[in-house]
């Protein structure tokens, strides 16, 4: 089963819903980080993810720079996802798990 990351935003129970019932488990970071090393903050949801969802309207700049650095140096496949949506968050992540 493909692990998908999925960062912003504030739907984790739907996000982990809607991915279970498309067969990928979905691990949710709000992005906020509350100060202190952004990297660290994200370091443990990169690890487990095969894929890596970035919701743009949902989430600070210097939090999706480090995002996609710590994605990028672990070479996690990683795509943005232009609204709040779960669905179109989760079938974006879907494309990039099986491609």
């Amino acid at each position: 089963m493909k692990t998908v990351a999925i960062i912003g935003g504030s739907q984790t129970d739907t996000f982990k819903k809607i991915g279970e019932k498309r067969g990928i488990r979905v691990e949710h970071h709000n992005g906020k980080t509350g100060g202190g090393s952004v990297d660290s903050h994200f370091q443990w949801i990169i690890n487990k993810a095969d894929v890596v969802i970035i919701l743009k309207g949902a989430i600070k700049h210097n939090s999706m720079w480090s995002v996609r650095e710590l994605a990028e140096k672990k070479g996690k496949k990683i795509d943005y996802h232009n609204g709040f949506g779960a669905s179109g968050a989760i079938d974006k992540a879907l494309q990039l798990a099986y491609t």
